[in-house]
């Protein structure tokens, strides 16, 4: 294994025995399968060639409580935005002074937006501040152990069908995060609205899960049940949550969550 560092964070990058071609990993698709619980396993790189499609085309609103992390950090703290797109809520962070920030991300479109919006953002280093942008598949996270204080989940759990790969992540999460750190999520619940029922329903006639289905132009997403992030999220100690309305990608009006947590340590 070869370590590097991005932003001051330590970096793990594990040698390659051979060379690929860039557009297979952005292509990479897997096949839909069911677990014997009946909830789906479609993994998430399935939607990489999607996502770097429409990248420069989405537009993303769940909003920032910068309140809610100023309690708990200071500019200094080093901050991982997981799914950080083409950079929307880097830039808030940034504006509000935080420092160190690192935005992780499958789709290489999306962070080629993100570049472009935050100038120098693929190793920006200055006196006062530090942004790093890492493409990343997401089965691990190329980090140490106890490396941030904070990680931000924007609009990814949705994206993330899979039950399956929704505990790996939050377990990646664990990892990375230092004793106390902070898991600031923001994500959709499920809605009680005739078209929303009916999607459902057609989702888990599929996929065996309610709150999973399929986007006109092909991409598959959840919504989730209160009672489902409950149990995801009981590793962590819930410091604030806030229901909220959100308009999504699409321009649809969803229920919605936001989620303050900490380690435990």
């Amino acid at each position: 294994m070869i370590e590097w560092r991005v932003g001051g964070v330590p970096y793990i990058k594990a040698p390659t025995s051979k060379k690929t071609n860039p557009s297979d990993a952005q292509t990479h698709s897997l096949k839909v399968s069911f677990k014997s619980n009946g909830c789906m396993t479609q993994g998430a790189f399935s939607q990489i060639s999607y996502w770097n499609r429409v990248a420069h085309e989405k537009r993303f609103s769940h909003p920032l409580h910068l309140d809610w992390l100023a309690r708990y950090l200071d500019t200094n703290s080093r901050i991982l935005d997981y799914g950080c797109g083409y950079g929307r809520t880097l830039a808030d962070l940034s504006q509000a002074g935080f420092r160190n920030l690192i935005g992780v991300d499958f789709s290489e479109a999306m962070l080629a937006r993100a570049r472009m919006s935050l100038p120098n953002a693929n190793e920006l280093h200055t006196n006062s501040l530090s942004i790093s942008l890492v493409r990343n598949d997401g089965g691990t996270l190329p980090f140490q152990n106890d490396s941030f204080d904070a990680m931000l989940l924007f609009a990814v759990l949705t994206c993330i069908p899979d039950s399956k790969e929704q505990w790996s992540l939050l377990a990646e999460a664990q990892r990375v995060l230092r004793p106390a750190g902070l898991l600031y999520i923001s994500d959709v619940l499920v809605n009680d609205d005739q078209r929303n029922r009916e999607r459902y329903e057609r989702g888990f006639g599929k996929y065996k899960c309610y709150g999973v289905f399929e986007l006109p132009e092909g991409v598959v997403v959840r919504h989730h049940q209160r009672e489902w992030i409950e149990e995801l999220l009981s590793p962590f100690q819930q410091s604030e949550y806030e229901p909220f309305t959100v308009t999504t990608m699409n321009g649809n009006v969803s229920a919605a969550f936001q989620y303050l947590g900490r380690k435990p340590g």
